[in-house]
């Protein structure tokens, strides 16, 4: 027999497992999540201890009707499910609620529409390219959501068949499988938000039209994102980082890679094979240790706004004509741009208005080869306007959005009182949100996050004159919104790098910032330097980048020192410097090397008239 609620509680329970889900989906690029059949079901149970609970989730599943729910109490199901009826499967917690499969076959089959499978555990299938976790095939609608996937020797989800479409993966775990998830001739997919880690490959997609994979966390043994044979696909906001390769895209058009984070991939960050049309905008591509972005016999393809930096080659164009690389910021790569082709075809490509690791007054050339049959020709493709200074960064580390929002004042129920009680519970890409007020901490951030103020006029973080306030010592922080005043260090930054400290007031301390020992990749844009003893000081690291800054020092705006030359490399433009400056503006630095002390000069060629 079956076991109901009274109808009211019924509606109650289901509305709460659809306002979760739309709430996991808010981001969602070709569809929304499935829709309820009936919002008057009947819930089913199975384990725990009511006297009508079902043993086992398949006769719950058999017994139920379009539209009710199954929900299942934690315990160890050594099942193989099989679903053919819109219904909402739910597990009580995801990590203490698992569906076994004993190595044998695939562990969950849906074939139907309107489906929601959410809050299990799915483990154990057979060691069988054809079996899987979760198997979905010829239906649509379906949501898999907030699911820990793992152990499976094939496939962790598997979607097969034009007719499948419109399916859903949001929030979920996948691990420890061959293929995390593999999507063959399915189009309308969306994968959003899920961690997908310690994979052979991680997604692998064939022949889908119209899909999304968004903001998700992907670290595998082999590929992190594979596509093939697609057509407008979204590739978005994604941390693809120490894969084998980052992102691999073959015989695929209308491809767009926008705003992802892809670094330290053992041999390429993002690699287009046979492409044509795609669009590369506005990543980090980043210590890649091959190639950061490759072209491979790929066409009419759009490069512009990324950040390019520290892989052995930045961007590198085999056979490849018709493509335009604008407004990227290309450093420190041991090679920055090149190409090579074998036939006079390949050697047009344009490049223009890109940031040469410095300041370029004159056409930079941009070397290649050209490899005819008998002879190898040297050729040079020519950007003509170089930039001067960086193009402008929307930050150097983009929000993880599947990551939690913790708040600090306001009158939330479970608002923290202190900042620096939300980090200690904060996990790595975790935002901190402080509400107006004044806070009297001194904070240490010691785990990749993002600290925003609601507004800096009226959220205060304020010293006593001799104490630090902020302290990083962490990669990947962001600072912004915030009024930072009366500190010893306002802001310290130490031993980190690829921090964003952004639209702050930085006022009446010893230091305004200070970056110290071996940071590299900070950028600082934005803020206001007001009333500090020193303004800005940098020792022992490079690659700073300041723009679009206001200084008002007592003593000294800015001033770097270093012991190497590498010290003395870092990036002004924009900043307006306690009064106008129609020329180029000098910031002072010393390095010293051995017994030697070097006077050195960065330069701001483009320093503001007018305050910001």
């Amino acid at each position: 027999m079956k076991k109901t609620f009274p109808r009211v509680c019924s509606f109650l329970l289901i509305s709460l497992i659809l306002v979760s889900t739309v709430a996991s989906s808010s981001l969602a690029y070709t569809q929304q999540p499935p829709r309820l059949i009936k919002l008057d079901g009947n819930i089913l149970y199975v384990g725990g201890s009511g006297p009508g609970n079902y043993t086992t989730i398949q006769d719950a599943i058999d017994n139920a009707s379009e539209g009710d729910t199954v929900f299942v109490y934690s315990g160890v199901y050594e099942e193989h499910i099989l679903i053919t009826k819109s219904i909402q499967l739910i597990g009580i917690q995801n990590s203490t609620t698992i569906i076994d499969g004993v190595e044998w076959g695939t562990v969950v089959t849906i074939n139907a529409k309107d489906t929601i499978l959410k809050g299990f555990t799915i483990q154990n299938a057979k060691s069988d390219i054809q079996a899987a976790g979760i198997k979905i095939s010829n239906t649509e609608n379906v949501s898999i959501t907030e699911n820990i996937i793992q152990n499976n020797p094939a496939i962790g989800i598997f979607l097969q068949g034009p007719d499948t479409k419109k399916i859903t993966i949001i929030q979920n775990t996948i691990r420890n499988n061959s293929f995390g998830i593999y999507i063959f001739n399915c189009p309308q997919s969306l994968i959003q938000a899920n961690t997908i880690n310690n994979n052979q490959e991680g997604v692998y997609i064939v022949g889908s039209i119209a899909s999304a994979i968004d903001s998700n966390t992907i670290s595998n043994r082999g590929l992190g994102i594979h596509i093939e044979n697609s057509y407008n696909v979204l590739i978005n906001r994604n941390w693809a980082v120490n894969n084998a390769n980052g992102v691999y895209a073959f015989n695929s058009s209308d491809v767009v890679f926008s705003n992802n984070t892809i670094g330290w991939n053992r041999w390429y960050g993002l690699w287009t094979k046979d492409c044509s049309e795609n669009t590369i905008n506005q990543n980090e591509i980043l210590g890649n240790v091959d190639v950061g972005l490759f072209l491979e016999s790929s066409y009419d393809t759009t490069v512009s706004n990324n950040i390019v930096w520290d892989n052995d080659n930045g961007i590198y164009l085999k056979d490849s004509a018709g493509n335009l690389i604008q407004k990227n910021n290309l450093r420190n790569d041991k090679v920055n741009g090149c190409f090579v082709a074998h036939t006079l075809l390949h050697r047009r490509n344009i490049w223009k208005m890109n940031y040469w690791e410095r300041a370029r007054l004159f056409p930079y050339p941009v070397l290649g080869y050209i490899k005819l049959e008998k002879t190898t020709i040297s050729w040079i493709n020519i950007d003509w306007a170089p930039l001067s200074q960086p193009p402008q960064p929307s930050s150097i580390k983009k929000l993880t959005y599947q990551n939690s929002i913790l708040y600090v004042g306001g009158n939330g129920p479970n608002n923290y009182s202190s900042i620096q009680a939300a980090i200690n519970d904060a996990q790595a890409n975790d935002t901190i949100y402080v509400f107006n007020g004044t806070y009297y901490e001194a904070v240490l951030i010691n785990k990749p996050l993002q600290l925003v103020g609601a507004d800096k006029i009226t959220t205060l973080l304020l010293g006593n004159g001799t104490r630090d306030i902020l302290s990083i010592q962490s990669d990947y922080v962001t600072i912004k919104n915030f009024s930072i005043q009366d500190g010893h260090f306002n802001i310290l930054v130490n031993h980190s790098s690829y921090v964003s400290i952004k639209n702050n007031d930085i006022g009446s301390g010893l230091h305004g910032v200070s970056i110290q020992n071996d940071c590299h990749n900070i950028a600082i844009d934005n803020n206001s330097f007001l009333e500090n003893v020193y303004g800005l000081r940098i020792f022992y690291s490079t690659e700073t980048t300041i723009s679009n800054n206001n200084f008002y020092s007592f003593k000294i705006n800015a001033f770097y020192f270093g012991t190497k030359l590498s010290h003395g490399l870092h990036h002004w433009s924009h900043n307006y410097w306690e009064e106008a400056h129609s020329l180029p503006y000098l910031i002072h630095g010393k390095i010293r090397i051995g017994d030697f002390s070097l006077i050195w000069f960065n330069i701001d060629w483009t320093p503001r008239t007018t305050p910001l």
